[in-house]
């Protein structure tokens, strides 16, 4: 039996082992905030040791654990990076949960918990294809490194950039994989940059009966949005390989059913969210002070630059307001090669499995990919269905899942030993 045979043979004979471990990787909190993420880092590190799988820590924070578990194989070859992250996003009222958002149910065919989605099932799913290339390195050229890491759901500074920034050697590698949901009809190649801006309006206020004594900081808020809406008229100036698979009709048709009607527009234009907006004490008082979080997402060919200029121009249009940088020193919106071999493993094993061919996409949030692709090493995402993502009652596809493994353990397999096939 071949060494890809034996590949597909664990993938179908321990999905009760892959499925098991999902669960218990459920029932452990790891909501961020607060971020604690030991548990379930302990629960990974038991796992290698019975795998025999060497590992080690890196935790610049105690309580958020980063683990490298790194392979050689037999000879040259490329160095393929795994990454995946422990932490989820909060709760929320769990009483409007239907069960225990730590409960790792099996209800219809899906399990069921807070972040089964994004991501305990793709780092489960990567976790597994690490140990089982493991098992293979005598056949493998090259290099597997896995990194699951802590703080990706705010913002990665302890996480994934701690670790590119901290420990380059051993985790750039010359290809990174990663299974954040992104649906299963789309391949990952690039995202939109995050820029959280905090904007602050501060008159002297006074009583509601007096208008004319003070503008009222509410009223300008309101203002000051409409003005920010017209930001999402700024046109990118899109990298010809990023507008060229955008362009596609079938990849527009793929990005509308895998994130919503309407996503293909949004994925190459800037969104802008009023997250916070807090202003006023009192019905009868004129508000003087009114604070406003807005969250940009900038797409390909758009820099963080040109938008804070437009945002100045528009502040400057209202002298009581003052802008400042919540996220500073973000990535840009950043891209790979969408004709990058490994996009091409990926949409050919998939497609075997679907029945048709997944399409090549921009991500509209953002991932640890980001922190890769700045670095200059590309970096792709395939994972599965985002619907429900943070939300009440959210739980994951188990056929998904173990689509998303088998796609990624056989597309690492055939990156690795430099396969292409038919």
């Amino acid at each position: 039996m071949s060494g890809r045979d034996r590949l597909i043979h664990w993938l179908d004979s321990e999905r009760e082992r892959q499925l098991a471990f999902l669960r218990a990787f459920t029932r452990i909190d790891t909501c961020n905030p607060p971020g604690d993420t030991t548990e379930a880092a302990d629960l990974f590190c038991s796992f290698l040791d019975d795998e025999g799988i060497g590992h080690r820590t890196e935790a610049p924070r105690a309580a958020n654990p980063n683990l490298i578990s790194s392979f050689a194989g037999t000879g040259n070859g490329h160095h393929l990076v795994l990454n995946g992250h422990l932490d989820v996003f909060p709760v929320g009222d769990a009483s409007r949960w239907s069960r225990s958002p730590l409960s790792g149910d099996i209800v219809d065919g899906r399990v069921h918990g807070r972040g089964t989605v994004d991501m305990k099932c793709g780092t489960t799913a990567l976790l597994f294809v690490h140990a089982y290339l493991h098992r293979l390195r005598e056949e493998l050229p090259g290099r597997v490194t896995l990194t699951v890491v802590s703080d990706e759901e705010t913002g990665g500074r302890w996480g994934s950039d701690w670790l590119v920034k901290n420990c380059a050697a051993e985790v750039l590698g010359d290809c990174v994989l990663n299974t954040e949901p992104s649906g299963v009809q789309t391949v990952r190649f690039g995202e939109k940059s995050i820029y959280w801006l905090r904007f602050r309006i501060a008159v002297p206020g006074g009583h509601s009966a007096y208008p004319h004594t003070s503008p009222s900081a509410n009223k300008i808020a309101a203002s000051l949005i409409k003005d920010l809406e017209a930001i999402e008229a700024l046109a990118p100036e899109e990298p010809e390989v990023v507008r060229c698979t955008l362009d596609r009709p079938d990849v527009r048709t793929a990005i509308d059913q895998s994130l919503g009607a309407g996503a293909a527009g949004v994925v190459r234009r800037v969104s802008v969210n009023i997250g916070v907006m807090q202003g006023g004490v009192k019905i009868n008082m004129l508000p003087a002070e009114c604070v406003l979080d807005v969250d940009f997402r900038l797409p390909v060919g758009l820099s963080r630059a040109s938008l804070l200029k437009a945002v100045q121009a528009i502040v400057a249009r209202h002298p009581a307001v003052s802008c400042e940088e919540l996220l500073a020193g973000g990535p840009e919106a950043n891209y790979s090669d969408p004709t990058h071999e490994m996009v091409g493993h990926l949409v050919r094993n998939a497609a075997q499995r679907l029945g048709y061919e997944p399409k090549p996409i921009v991500s509209l949030g953002g991932t640890d990919t980001r922190f890769w692709r700045v670095a200059g090493v590309p970096a792709f995402v395939y994972g599965c269905s985002p619907a429900g993502m943070g939300g009440i009652d959210e739980s994951v596809s188990i056929e998904e899942f173990h689509h998303v493994l088998s796609v990624h353990a056989l597309s690492a397999w055939d990156y690795l030993t430099g396969v292409t096939r038919g």
